[in-house]
């Protein structure tokens, strides 16, 4: 049997295409039995399967891949085994697609639910623009289990500051530098901004001076680090200088 060995970009990249198709197959069935009747707005069409929000395709392949790393972060195991158990991750089906029309389809991708006056706004902003594909998402839960790490840090700040409002730039690189002694902060946030080369992935984005984080980062930040406590590390008890 055909074994892979890669980085798991590189199995997004070569292997991704085939799974894809795999379970667009899988959803057939299903997508079939809704007799072209759209789920969101009831018109008949040619309907296509939307992966739930949280349960997007490369998040549930890259919960699979996760235990086929070896100790480098490369993916080692049978090909067949590991499409196997991508398409039993996606199941129940009901619980993972939504068969929506085309328009509804990209709606729903973009976070709208509205007309296409709204729709043609929400695809504008950051948050929704962009919200599509995080490849490196998977490396929120290792940051969460290695409170060591400067990503673990940074995030904990922000969400500590953010529970006093928004989030300035500029009080966040205080904080990371001054009171957490983080060194080369503007390099660590850039590359938590990014999933280009050697970027540790998008979490932040800036608008104007304030640091947002993205939905579908927020998402797994919410699922991995909680609510910051009273007892985490002091955070809640920031107070930056102006």
């Amino acid at each position: 049997m055909a074994k892979f060995f890669g980085s798991v970009q590189e199995f997004h990249h070569f292997i991704g295409p085939k799974v894809r198709n795999a379970i667009n197959n899988s959803t057939r069935k299903h997508r079939e039995q809704k007799g072209g009747i759209c789920e969101h707005c009831g018109k008949q069409a040619e309907l296509q399967s939307a992966h739930v929000h949280g349960r997007e395709r490369r998040t549930i392949i890259e919960e699979v891949l996760r235990r086929y790393l070896d100790d480098q972060g490369n993916v080692l195991g049978v090909l067949e085994e590991i499409e196997s158990r991508i398409l039993v991750a996606h199941l129940p089906i009901e619980d993972t697609f939504k068969f929506l029309c085309q328009r509804c389809h990209a709606l729903y991708d973009s976070g709208s639910n509205g007309s296409d006056r709204k729709h043609s706004s929400a695809i504008k902003t950051p948050s929704n623009d962009h919200d599509r594909d995080f490849s490196k998402l998977s490396r929120i839960q290792l940051w969460a289990d290695r409170p060591h790490q400067t990503n673990h840090h940074v995030i904990r700040a922000f969400l500590a500051l953010e529970r006093n409002g928004q989030v300035e730039h500029a009080h966040l690189r205080q904080y990371c530098i001054e009171r957490l002694g983080i060194r080369n902060f503007d390099a660590h946030y850039a590359s938590m901004k990014t999933d280009a080369g050697n970027g540790h992935g998008k979490v932040f984005f800036d608008e104007g001076s304030k640091v947002k984080m993205w939905d579908r980062a927020r998402r797994e930040v919410e699922r991995f680090f909680g609510t910051p406590s009273a007892s985490t590390s002091g955070l809640d008890q920031v107070t930056p200088r102006s």
